[in-house]
């Protein structure tokens, strides 16, 4: 059976992708993050873990948006304050977990951006057509919804 584009997603071919299970963090991800040229965006739930994120981000802390539920409002504050070049923005219902670093990785994945205790995987792809759409018609999208931060003290 072949996917289609629907309500419940868009189809696309990809002939690079990697599933991560308990073996891989986000610092590892993003390990390369200093020598990214675009633009990285963050869906989040939660900010567990907030020195954690801060080595991450530290590695190159300009051109990262993120989103994160209202609920990490206090992490999110701390976040702003360190970083303040790092654009974040919150939305009551955000749960999803996606980094989309720019032209074409996409990394779906069951933790929040941050460090986890849990047994968790995640599915990494390198895809163009995937990024542009997931950006788009996903982070775009309820980046429009959410309410960014404005720098300042926390």
């Amino acid at each position: 059976m072949v996917f289609s584009d629907d309500g419940g997603g868009f189809s696309f071919s990809c002939t690079d992708a990697k599933i991560s299970i308990c073996a891989s963090t986000w610092n590892t991800r993003l390990s390369q993050l200093a020598r990214i040229a675009g633009p990285v965006y963050v869906m989040t739930g939660e900010l567990p873990d907030l020195d954690f994120i801060t080595r991450i981000i530290s590695k190159r802390p300009r051109d990262i948006y993120i989103i994160a539920n209202t609920v990490a409002l206090f992490e999110a504050q701390q976040l702003k304050s360190r970083f303040p070049m790092v654009r974040i923005a919150l939305h009551p219902k955000t749960n999803a977990k996606i980094v989309l670093v720019a032209p074409e990785t996409v990394w779906l994945s069951s933790a929040d951006f941050g460090r986890t205790d849990k047994i968790e995987s995640a599915i990494g792809l390198h895809s163009p057509i995937a990024y542009k759409r997931a950006q788009e018609s996903l982070f775009d999208a309820i980046w429009k919804e959410a309410t960014e931060l404005a720098s300042g003290p926390a």
